[in-house]
């Protein structure tokens, strides 16, 4: 199976991209219905799907022209991954997950061959974290941009440790960023009155959670 530099393969991007479409698919509904910043239209649960879904489309259709997952380059498929969600993104959050999920995938893309695939992930975090701040003209905290910096902050944390595995990034990651949503009420104060967390946030707990 081909593989990038430091050892990421091809089957869990495909498996990846089919449990985070799953997953945003059984919480649409309840994502939209935390969307009321910053505006209350009900739709960042929608958009993060249908988002998801044409970086999804988009793998599938590059695996089938080239001939499959077990003939398929790596670096095309995550490629054209990262391409449909770009292209496809949807809302403010659409936009700001492709920003987080670009910059993850060029680091892990620059990945020497003797490089731990533990500290590349770690870092490619670190940097899906500053595409998205740079993605926004004007970052606000309480969003799913402190909760992006939060995994990020754990991911480098956790790191240090030579024997941690990139299993153990992600799931420090990901507990950090559970975290950091609850938190969000009391970042921003619409949340706060509203009595929810924040929508993008939770869309990016979930995506966390496939990975």
């Amino acid at each position: 199976m081909p593989e990038t530099p430091g050892g990421f393969a091809l089957p869990p991007l495909v498996r990846f991209s089919g449990l985070v479409l799953q997953a945003l698919g059984d919480a649409r509904e309840e994502i939209d219905a935390l969307n009321v910043y910053p505006v209350p239209d009900g739709d960042t649960g929608t958009n993060l799907f249908l988002t998801f879904e044409a970086a999804d489309r988009a793998l599938r259709e590059s695996l089938g022209e080239q001939g499959g997952e077990d003939a398929a380059d790596l670096r095309t498929a995550v490629v054209a991954f990262a391409r449909g969600l770009l292209l496809g993104a949807r809302g403010n959050s659409g936009v700001i997950m492709s920003a987080l999920v670009g910059g993850l995938f060029r680091r892990i893309g620059r990945a020497d061959p003797g490089e731990r695939p533990a500290a590349a992930f770690a870092e490619g975090l670190a940097a899906a974290t500053e595409a998205a701040y740079a993605a926004v003209g004007t970052p606000v905290e309480g969003t799913i941009l402190t909760v992006a910096r939060a995994a990020s902050e754990a991911a480098a944390e956790v790191v240090l440790d030579p024997a941690i595995r990139t299993a153990d990034v992600l799931k420090a990651a990901s507990r950090a960023a559970r975290e950091a949503l609850q938190r969000t009420p009391e970042q921003l104060e619409v949340l706060r009155n509203a009595g929810v967390v924040d929508a993008g946030g939770r869309g990016l707990c979930l995506v966390l959670d496939a990975a």
